[in-house]
């Protein structure tokens, strides 16, 4: 490869027609959360070190963020690798005055220093929504709900809801950094290690096991409570993950819903409910979200989707049929525009046409103010 169109790990150009979907889906993805008062922002691409690293959500986001200095103030700013983090500080400064819950939706670009899971992107697209503020249960459940209808619109079907709680998740693990094995047993119960975990003593065993065997596919909210012990029956985390469980269910009837309350979220600055999104039709993740304290101790939730996952999809979008137009002939171009076709000029219609045609996927050449078949 030429050393000089080389491009670092994790970074590459994107291309039609791919960049094109891309492009539309994040469209679409905005307009429907406009459709639902999701008022769009569009906060800048680097901010400085303090503010976008030392406050909020920001503080989980300091080892995966990009730093560059600016020549103009010297001070080091940062490249975001979030964008939740800027909804944070604009929602809590810019917007602390507007009523209550406030619903914003985005779309960005973001850079990682390290890439996610599976994905060896460090440049991926982020679209989503965060409301702000007197968050409820009700709440929790429309973001859900949005995101995954919004997934429906673009034909992504066999869709898995995996529903987690990082407060229930943290108030049993605290018990166990005491201990001099707590890493091994944190990352038991993470692997749902049971043989292990029974062959040990810690606090709160009885429950955590309790709750790693109730875990998986949910059913319906009296069939998971048969199988919680007294303790966690009266567990407020677990009720509350039941409840949005049960409101999500109501909706979509076939949706395979997957409780599994221990599950470490990706996102360290989430602290309540927890979700993410898969599709058997695409390989990992395709959207994720969460409760988080805001930089002003509000409570808020919010999802973000994956385009370039998304993207992945061939027919997601159908692309226009092209037809080749005379050079500055707009008046046909905006007849044909409107009917549906994407025009492309051509400066002599009469030089090898129909094999420059077929070398762009053209299907039609309009010539004297007809549409003919290539």
């Amino acid at each position: 490869m030429d050393r000089d169109t080389l491009l670092p790990a994790g970074f590459s150009d994107k291309i039609f027609p791919k960049s094109q979907r891309n492009s539309l889906i994040i469209e679409s993805i905005v307009n429907f959360f406009l459709n639902y008062g999701y008022l769009r922002i569009s906060p800048p691409l680097i901010e400085f070190e303090e503010t976008l690293l030392n406050q909020g959500p920001g503080l989980a986001l300091q080892n995966n963020s990009f730093r560059v200095m600016d020549p103009i103030s010297k001070k080091m700013m940062a490249v975001r690798s979030d964008m939740t983090t800027q909804i944070s500080r604009i929602s809590s400064k810019r917007l602390a005055h507007y009523p209550r819950p406030l619903r914003l939706s985005y779309s960005g670009e973001v850079l990682r220093v390290n890439p996610s899971g599976l994905k060896l992107e460090r440049q991926i697209a982020q679209v989503g929504a965060e409301i702000i503020g007197d968050i409820t249960s009700d709440l929790e459940t429309e973001i859900i709900v949005i995101g995954l209808k919004i997934l429906k619109e673009l034909d992504i079907e066999d869709l898995t809801l995996d529903l987690n709680y990082q407060n229930l998740r943290l108030s049993f693990f605290k018990s166990l950094y005491e201990l001099p094995d707590k890493d091994l047993l944190v990352k038991a119960i993470e692997k749902k290690d049971i043989n292990y975990l029974k062959n040990k003593n810690f606090p709160n065993k009885s429950n955590i096991l309790n709750i790693i065997e109730a875990s998986g596919q949910f059913i319906n909210k009296n069939q998971f409570l048969e199988k919680l012990n007294q303790d966690n029956k009266k567990n407020n985390y677990l009720l509350h993950l039941l409840e949005v469980s049960s409101s999500i269910q109501k909706i979509f009837k076939d949706l395979n819903i997957v409780i599994d309350p221990l599950e470490k979220s990706t996102f360290d600055y989430h602290h309540g409910l927890t979700f993410t999104i898969f599709s058997k039709s695409l390989q990992g993740s395709i959207a994720k979200g969460g409760t988080y304290k805001t930089i002003n101790e509000e409570d808020a939730t919010g999802i973000s989707l994956y385009v370039d996952l998304l993207g992945g999809i061939k027919n997601i979008f159908l692309e226009k049929e092209k037809v080749l137009v005379e050079q500055n002939d707009f008046k046909s171009a905006e007849n044909l525009i409107k009917k549906g076709y994407q025009i492309i000029f051509f400066k002599n219609l009469n030089n090898d046409i129909e094999n420059y045609a077929k070398s762009i996927n053209c299907k039609y050449i309009f010539k004297n103010n007809k549409l003919i078949q290539v």
